[in-house]
C-alpha cells in the first residue's frame, strides 16, 4: 500500500466549504460497501458518491462526477487540520482522524444492510467523537436526487433534514438552511460524539437512537466473516483487503457482483472512455468466484453460482456478457449530458451499451465455473447438467464465428485467440464434468489446432491477439492458468512480447491496437497480475515476486485499487474494481502454491490449483445449500 502520510487540509473559508472544491485524486478515496448499495468518501471528509439502496440506483451524492452540479456530504473541521486514516481491521468501516492545533477527532463511517430481502433501506452512518481537546467542526449536506438538473429543496425540522424523493438525514446536530444545503457547526469536546444516519424517509428518525446497536453489529458481522478466511501467507493483510472489497461488491439479495461501485471514471482524463461498471459481468464474476472460494468464502461463492446458473438456465441460447444486479438485461446506456464529468472527462455514462455485444469467451468461463463446482464435491445434474450440454453444444457449433472480444472494443467482431482458448476451456470442462461426446472431443482438437496454426505468429513464435495477426494482447497471458496444452517456447516468447510491447514497469496495457475508440487508456492492474501469473508458471520466480510486491505497494493508502493506473502513477477508472482486487487474491495464492510445489503446482486448471493445500491455505469445502435468493449477510 502507499504510506499513509497525513494529508494537510486548510482552514474553510466562511462557514463551509464552497461549491466547487476541486476533484479530488481518485485514489483519494475509500470505499464504504453493504451488499446493497456504495459510497465513496474522500480524504477530506466528503461522501463524493452514494448510490442507494442498490449499486445501480441513481445517486444522491455525486460530486465525483460533477463539482459543482453534484451532490455531497462534508463533515471536517473547519479550522486547519492534518488526515489520517484507516479501515477497522477485518471490517468496511472507514475511520478518519482530524488532528488540528486545538485537539483531535474521530470520524467513523459505515453503511449498514437492510434486511437480507434487499427491500429495506441502506443505512449511512456517521460518526464523529472528540479525542483531544475541543475541535469546532462543520457538516454540509447538500444531496442531488439522482442526475437532476438542480438541488432539490431541504426540509429542516429537528433532528432531520429532508428531501422531497431520496433518503433522510436524522442528526443530533442542529442544522441550519445554507443557500442549497443544510450546515452544521458544532464544537466537539473530548468524550462527547455527534451522530448521522442517512436512510429511509419513513424510519431514519426512529432508528438514531439505535446508532451504536447498528454499528457494532456491522462490525460484528464483518469480523465473523472475515474470521472465515482460509489463508494465512505473508500478503494476509491485502488479500483479506482485496476479498472485503469483493463481498463489498456483491449485492446479496441475488449473489450478483458488480464490476466496481462508480460509473463514468475515466480510462483517460479528459477522454470519451467513462463507462458504467454497476453490472454483473459474467467472466469478471467467474473469476471472482475462485477467488472468494479458495479465500474460504463459500457461502459468498454459491450464492454466485445459483444466480449464473439462473441467467444461463433464463436465456435458451447466446449468453450476453454482463446483466444488471438482478438478472436483467435491460441497461441501455444514457449519456448526463448537463454533468461536467470527473476532471472534465465527458460523457457521463448510465447503463452501457456492451450488454449487447456477443462475447465467446463467456461459455468457457462458465463451464469452467461449472467444473470447479464439481470438482469439489457439487453435484452437476438436473437443470446445471441440462444447462452445462446446452452451452458445451453451442461452443461447438459456433467457436469458429468472430467475436467482440473480452476488452469490449467498439469495431467489428474478430477472431480473437483469447476467445479460442476459452472455447477450448468451455469443451475440455464439459467433457471432464459430463463425460467425452463425440463432436466435444472433435470441435476440442480442431480448436487446439487452430490456435497452433494460426493463433501463433509463424516468425516470432508467439501468441497473436486475433487469428493471424501481429500483435500481442494481455489476455494471452491466461493460457498457463486454463490449462491449454502451450509449450513453454511459446509461452515464454508470449510472455516477453507482452512485456516488451505492453509493459510499462510492473504495470501492463491491456493491448495498443486500435480500438474504435479515440485516445488512449492507462495500464490495466488485472493484467499486470495475470503477468505475475504467467511467470511463475514459466518459473521465474524472483520476476514475479518483485513485480507483485510493486503492485501492492501501488495499492491507495486504504489497500484499494481502481481499474487502471497511469504511468505517473495516479489511477484511472472505474473505483473500487472488482478485478483489479480478484488479480491480487489470485496472484497471491499462485505465489504460495508455487512456494509449496514449484511450477507444477500452479499449472492446470482453477479447479486443480483450488484442490492443492499448502500450509497457509486449505483447498475450499463442499458447496454449502441453501435457497435461491438467500444468500446470507456480511
Amino acid at each position: 500500500m502507499r504510506p499513509s502520510e497525513p494529508l494537510a487540509l486548510p482552514a474553510l473559508e466562511g462557514e463551509a466549504e464552497p461549491a466547487g472544491r476541486d476533484y479530488r485524486p481518485i485514489a483519494d478515496y475509500a470505499f464504504l460497501g453493504d451488499g446493497h448499495g456504495s459510497a465513496l468518501v474522500a480524504r477530506d471528509g466528503s461522501i463524493d458518491w452514494a448510490a442507494l439502496p442498490r449499486f445501480d440506483a441513481e445517486p444522491v451524492f455525486s460530486r465525483l462526477l460533477d463539482r459543482r452540479r453534484g451532490g455531497f456530504f462534508q463533515v471536517r473541521p473547519a479550522e486547519a487540520c492534518t488526515v489520517t486514516r484507516a479501515y477497522r481491521p477485518g471490517t468496511m468501516i472507514l475511520e478518519t482522524r482530524f488532528r488540528t492545533a486545538r485537539g483531535e477527532v474521530l470520524l467513523t463511517d459505515a453503511l449498514v444492510a437492510g434486511p437480507p430481502s434487499g427491500q429495506g433501506p441502506d443505512r449511512l452512518l456517521r460518526r464523529v467523537e472528540g479525542l483531544v481537546g475541543e475541535v469546532v467542526m462543520v457538516a454540509r449536506h447538500q444531496p442531488l436526487a439522482g442526475f437532476a438538473t438542480a438541488f432539490p429543496a431541504l426540509r429542516l425540522t429537528p433532528g432531520l433534514v429532508d428531501m422531497a424523493e431520496g433518503p433522510s438525514l436524522a442528526t443530533d446536530v442542529e442544522f441550519s438552511p445554507a443557500g442549497e444545503a443544510a450546515l452544521a457547526r458544532f464544537t466537539l469536546a473530548a468524550g462527547a460524539a455527534r451522530h448521522f444516519l442517512l436512510g429511509d424517509a419513513a424510519s431514519a428518525a426512529q432508528e438514531l437512537p439505535g446508532f451504536q446497536a447498528l454499528l457494532d453489529e456491522a462490525a460484528r458481522r464483518w469480523g465473523e466473516w472475515s474470521r472465515g478466511a482460509t489463508y494465512a501467507g505473508p500478503w494476509r493483510e491485502m488479500v483479506e483487503r482485496s476479498a472485503l472489497v469483493l463481498k463489498g461488491l456483491t449485492y446479496t439479495p441475488t449473489g450478483a457482483m458488480v464490476a466496481a461501485a462508480t460509473t463514468s471514471l475515466p480510462e483517460e482524463v479528459g477522454g470519451i472512455r467513462n463507462w458504467d461498471y454497476r453490472f454483473c459481468w459474467l467472466r469478471d464474476s467467474c473469476l471472482a468466484f475462485y477467488a472468494l472460494k479458495k479465500h474460504g468464502q463459500v457461502r459468498e461463492a454459491q450464492a454466485f453460482l445459483d444466480f449464473v446458473l439462473g441467467l444461463c438456465r433464463g436465456e435458451n441460447g447466446r449468453l450476453p456478457p454482463l446483466f444488471d444486479i438482478t438478472g436483467s438485461r435491460g441497461m441501455a446506456e444514457e449519456e448526463v449530458a448537463h454533468f461536467e464529468g470527473y476532471r472534465g472527462s465527458r460523457p457521463v455514462r448510465n447503463g452501457n451499451e456492451a450488454a449487447e455485444q456477443h462475447q465467446l469467451d463467456v461459455y468457457g468461463q462458465v463451464l469452467d465455473l461449472i467444473h470447479f463446482h464439481h470438482s469439489i464435491g457439487g453435484a452437476v445434474e438436473g437443470p446445471l447438467r441440462d444447462t452445462a450440454i446446452a452451452l458445451a453444444d453451442l461452443v461447438a457449433r459456433e467457436w469458429r464465428e468472430p467475436d467482440a472480444g473480452l476488452w469490449e472494443p467498439r469495431q467489428p467482431e474478430q477472431h480473437y485467440v483469447h476467445a479460442a482458448l476459452m472455447n477450448w476451456v468451455a469443451l475440455d470442462r464439459a467433457i471432464r464434468c459430463l463425460g467425452a461426446r463425440e463432436h466435444w472431443l472433435h470441435e476440442r482438437q480442431a480448436i487446439e489446432e487452430a490456435i497452433r496454426r494460426e493463433g501463433v505468429h509463424p516468425v516470432r513464435g508467439h501468441l497473436t491477439q486475433v487469428m493471424g495477426g501481429e500483435d500481442v494482447d494481455a489476455a494471452l497471458l491466461l493460457a498457463p492458468m486454463l490449462g491449454f496444452p502451450l509449450d513453454d517456447a511459446v509461452l515464454e516468447r508470449t510472455v516477453d512480447a507482452v512485456i516488451a510491447r505492453l509493459g510499462h514497469g510492473p504495470l501492463v496495457y491491456r493491448y495498443k491496437t486500435e480500438d474504435g475508440l479515440p485516445g488512449h487508456e492507462g495500464t490495466f492492474l488485472l493484467c499486470a497480475f495475470w503477468l505475475v501469473d504467467a511467470l511463475l508458471a514459466l518459473g521465474r520466480e524472483r520476476e514475479a515476486r518483485e513485480r507483485f510486491a510493486a503492485l501492492v505497494a501501488m495499492a491507495n493508502d486504504v489497500g484499494l485499487y481502481a481499474e487502471e493506473i497511469g504511468e505517473a502513477g495516479e489511477f484511472l477508472g472505474n473505483f473500487p474494481q472488482a478485478f483489479s482486487h480478484l488479480g491480487l487474491i489470485h496472484s497471491a495464492l499462485v505465489l504460495d502454491l508455487y512456494e509449496a510445489g514449484g511450477r507444477e503446482a500452479v499449472r492446470g486448471s482453477y479447479a486443480d490449483r483450488a484442490l492443492r493445500e499448502t500450509r497457509n491455505r486449505l483447498a475450499p469445502s463442499p458447496p454449502p445449500r441453501h435457497p435461491p435468493g438467500g444468500a446470507p449477510e456480511a
